[in-house]
């Protein structure tokens, strides 16, 4: 998780500046008029719980390539067309799981969602109904570490891909993978040499530069192989027609650093008589701060904006940890 850090703006100030953006984005005026018949079909839409910038007008707004708004009813479209929907989250926001919640049910509803795959969770493990299962039963067939992932938070997604009838699939690295993976050299080439470069620089940041510099490579290829475990099970439950969901943190989640990379080498192990080559769709869910822009993240198809989550100083935290015996 990576350090929190944040600059204040005038909130007022802000708001004006958001207000002229979506006024003047293209079709913004037609965002609701446009879809209003289809949109009366999908579920009732998310109620966000987190308190930062929760009247900001970009709550609730879904922002595509080109600065054009869409509406949630074409973001289930644009998700159902791919073969992987990846899904990319803060890990502790709440209204990030509602969001995918909101999302799977949805797909579920139409008839689009082929599998739930999770980052959560490790590969080999998962769950295939029956879909009135009690959550108990699910936690349990899923092997959940509920010390690293609350169920609290994951329930509701989890459970809407249950209650659909579609399979519910753990696709991490297992931890026992974990220390070969540091060991193999092969990982360093896996992905482009700046990719590599960027990767070593995140892991360094996001530990607070409390990590030895020669752990950083170690480090990195266990973010590879995972990326690449992801991208190797979440495919091989691609069905045609349909679309496997990816519930992931937003650095897997971006075309450019993670997941994506890795789908080329396992796209010749889905079944026949799904299409290639694959079709991705990458979701970013951006939790809002004073100074958060209209802006699309590069890496990513579209992000939903939700209220943020209250600062937390990470490296305190992580401080903290390490101190521990």
């Amino acid at each position: 998780m990576m350090p929190s850090s944040t600059r204040s703006s005038p909130p007022d100030a802000t708001r004006r500046r958001l207000n002229l953006a979506l006024g003047l984005a293209a079709g913004a005026p037609l965002w609701l008029a446009a879809s209003a018949a289809r949109a009366a079909a999908l579920p009732p839409l998310p109620r966000y719980t987190e308190p930062v910038e929760a009247h900001s007008p970009l709550v609730g707004r879904i922002l595509q390539g080109g600065r054009q708004f869409i509406t949630p009813q074409q973001l289930v479209d644009d998700c159902a067309r791919a073969t992987l929907c990846l899904l990319g989250e803060q890990h502790d926001h709440p209204d990030h799981h509602a969001v995918q919640a909101w999302i799977v049910s949805a797909l579920g509803e139409r008839g689009a969602l082929a599998a739930l795959a999770l980052e959560m969770a490790d590969a080999g493990q998962r769950f295939e109904g029956p879909r009135d299962a009690p959550e108990a039963v699910v936690r349990a067939r899923l092997h959940w570490n509920d010390d690293g992932w609350p169920w609290a938070m994951y329930a509701a997604p989890v459970m809407a891909a249950v209650r659909a009838g579609v399979p519910v699939v753990g696709v991490n690295l297992p931890r026992a993978d974990m220390r070969a993976a540091m060991q193999q050299a092969r990982w360093d080439t896996s992905v482009p040499a700046a990719v590599r470069q960027r990767i070593l620089d995140d892991v360094a940041e996001s530990h607070c530069g409390l990590l030895p510099a020669s752990q950083l490579p170690a480090m990195a290829r266990i973010q590879f192989a995972r990326d690449d475990s992801m991208a190797a099970h979440s495919l091989a439950q691609a069905r045609s027609g349909k679309t496997v969901v990816l519930l992931t943190g937003s650095f897997h989640a971006n075309r450019t650093l993670g997941v994506a990379l890795h789908v080329a080498a396992h796209e010749a192990h889905m079944p026949r008589d799904v299409a290639r080559p694959v079709r991705l769709f990458s979701l970013l869910l951006k939790g809002l701060s004073p100074d958060t822009r209209p802006e699309l993240p590069a890496g990513y198809d579209a992000v939903w904006f939700t209220p943020g989550t209250p600062p937390i100083d990470h490296c305190a935290e992580l401080q903290k940890t390490l101190k521990k015996p």
